[in-house]
């Protein structure tokens, strides 16, 4: 009985962490629109986010003693930040320039079917049938989501959040091939390692390093490094140890959710009732596709 309220009790602590997460992940889109308000650019914003991040996760992991990685793993992750990271991170934040933040939120959230399609092409794992329906569900949500009727989205913006998806997609697939059995908060690290100095030669190399001059623009930034990057990632990685991995995913699904919610609190977005529909619809697609995972073709 004991053992069995102690497993419930882990179990809730770890749903709870999982949605902290998701929340906190939820609010990066609105953060980020908050920023270029502020005045601060793309590479600008991305370099501070990946900077901090970076500081916080270095002082936590040298404190726990657990920095270490063997050298070429070490290098690995820091060149996974520096190109797959930060070009996934860049072509999202790109689109908030053109799209909504729930718009780009949920269009981020077909990175599930990418995938599946990329194990499909790449591995030759067929998806069974309830993943055959997902990934049509993911298609049609999509094509719903994309309603250029309203002032939600343009075009370029639609194109780069459907990008955004695609690129995590194929990050996530070759990352789980280069990086293996790297503790998850490590490699997050160096990843934002590699990511900072990706951005912030982008910056020098342009219009020159944007600063927060102001309180709001600071603790924008602040909230995108905290609230946005370091609870989440930590909140996560505590959640699927207490919870799973296939539980702890289709929990996240929360996130694209916030995020409508929020855009609509706090930046008066309005999404159509087509985009409603669409994103339901795609996070249908990412609930199935967790609950029935791919599985891997005997070699």
């Amino acid at each position: 009985m004991t053992k069995n309220c102690s497993e419930q009790r882990s179990g809730t602590v770890g749903a709870a962490l999982v949605m902290l997460s998701a929340s906190g992940f939820a609010t990066l889109p609105i953060l980020g629109k908050f920023a270029y308000a502020d005045g601060l650019d793309l590479p600008s914003t991305l370099f501070w986010r990946f900077a901090g991040a970076a500081v916080v996760l270095w002082v936590w992991m040298v404190w726990r003693g657990n920095w270490r990685l063997p050298v070429p793993q070490a290098i690995a992750s820091t060149l996974l930040g520096a190109i797959g990271f930060a070009i996934q991170s860049g072509l999202f934040f790109a689109a908030l320039n053109y799209a909504g933040a729930g718009v780009t939120s949920l269009l981020l959230y077909t990175y599930p079917a990418f995938v599946t399609l990329l194990g499909w092409g790449l591995e030759g794992d067929r998806p069974s049938s309830p993943q055959l329906a997902a990934l049509v569900l993911a298609f049609v949500g999509c094509l719903l989501t994309i309603d250029l009727s309203g002032a939600s989205a343009t075009p370029l913006g639609l194109g780069l959040a459907i990008a955004s998806g695609a690129w995590y997609a194929l990050y996530l697939t070759f990352s789980a091939r280069i990086i293996r059995s790297v503790p998850p908060v490590t490699m997050t690290a160096y990843l934002s390692t590699g990511a900072g100095f990706s951005f912030i030669s982008i910056a020098l190399l342009g219009s020159g390093l944007d600063f927060p001059y102001n309180l709001p623009s600071g603790l924008t930034l602040t909230g995108i490094v905290l609230i946005a990057t370091v609870i989440p990632i930590v909140s996560i990685f505590e959640g699927i140890r207490r919870l799973g991995t296939s539980q702890a995913a289709i929990l996240s699904t929360l996130e694209p959710i916030v995020t409508v919610l929020l855009g609509i609190a706090f930046l008066n977005e309005v999404l159509s009732i087509q985009q409603i529909l669409g994103g339901l619809l795609v996070i249908s697609s990412v609930i199935v596709l967790r609950t029935f995972p791919q599985k891997r073709r005997d070699s």
